[in-house]
């Protein structure tokens, strides 16, 4: 199960190769094609995960027309309308059936707008839909399909949970913009996670998550200065890519910063990429925490003139 305990270690196992083998067969079809793979893979198999096959195969669909229309259209303006769209339908369905697959959407959505926009072509699709179809077979091969589905929220928190996300996402893509840095998109992948967890629990999730990232990056930076060989670190990288899958479901901390430590070592890290990303993680923190704090204090206050 992925809600409430560890994977296995040949679950894990199994998540990392197949992911792993997708991206470079992705790199082998097209340019950019690793990253259409990454952002469809995750999407099929992560929305496998969090919701019930209707549910996925219906979201799937949304999110490969986003893409689509991303990919013929390649403007800002109808990424944010994709982007909006997607978060309605994510508090539209955790409302309906308790189903989170649109937010791994979304993330898969933010990944595809990695490819610059003039290099979006129609094979990037086929690619991401491969991937997308790899990763939702996988699921339902290891029996994780709907594993970490939740009851239908209230309108209450539905409604949080888009409110959440439409200023998170706003405020996040801002700071990336303002800071200009080549790795600012990292500030929207972590946001866009958080809201998986319960939302009287995401700050504090957050934290523990920003304390990960932190140590992960430490870490990482350590073994890139070690002196072992580009290989070397290829293998650590899958290494920690594995552990993290496998305490998926446990303390967030430490899955936190095994990903992390995994994603800087395939990526091979300089000092400046690191930092940032505790930087990132830290302005995530904040925002989260922020947000969380108003949306509550605005609820009680609804609530309490609604009883005066």
């Amino acid at each position: 199960m992925f809600d409430g305990g560890l994977l296995s270690w040949s679950t894990a196992l199994a998540i990392c190769t197949s992911a792993v083998l997708v991206v470079l067969l992705g790199d082998q079809v097209v340019a950019f094609g690793g990253i259409a793979a990454v952002a469809g893979f995750s999407a099929g198999f992560l929305g496998s995960v969090f919701s019930s096959p209707v549910s996925s195969v219906r979201t799937f669909v949304m999110v490969l027309m986003c893409i689509l229309v991303c990919t013929l259209f390649p403007l800002q303006w109808i990424a944010f309308l994709c982007g909006f769209f997607l978060i309605s339908w994510a508090a539209y369905e955790g409302c309906k059936n308790g189903g989170f697959a649109t937010v791994p959407a979304l993330n898969g959505l933010l990944l595809y707008l990695l490819i610059p926009p003039d290099e979006r072509i129609a094979i990037l699709v086929l690619v991401f839909f491969a991937a997308a179809i790899v990763g939702s077979l996988l699921c339902v091969w290891l029996n994780l399909a709907g594993s970490a589905t939740r009851p239908p929220m209230s309108f209450k928190e539905a409604f949080s949970i888009w409110l959440f996300l439409i200023v998170g996402m706003s405020l996040t893509s801002f700071l990336a913009h303002v800071i200009g840095n080549q790795k600012s998109y990292w500030l929207s992948l972590l946001f866009v996670f958080r809201v998986l967890a319960p939302l009287q629990k995401v700050p504090v999730a957050a934290l523990r998550f920003g304390v990960g990232v932190a140590l992960g990056s430490l870490a990482a930076l350590c073994l890139e200065f070690s002196g072992l060989s580009h290989q070397a670190l290829l293998i650590l990288g899958f290494a920690s890519a594995v552990i993290g899958v496998h305490k998926i479901g446990g303390n967030t901390l430490w899955t936190a910063m095994y990903f992390t430590i995994a994603t800087l070592l395939v990526t091979a890290p300089t000092m400046e990429f690191a930092v940032f990303r505790i930087e990132a993680a830290a302005m995530i923190v904040f925002v989260v925490g922020a947000l969380s704090f108003l949306i509550s204090w605005c609820w009680e206050r609804i609530e309490s003139r609604s009883e005066n």
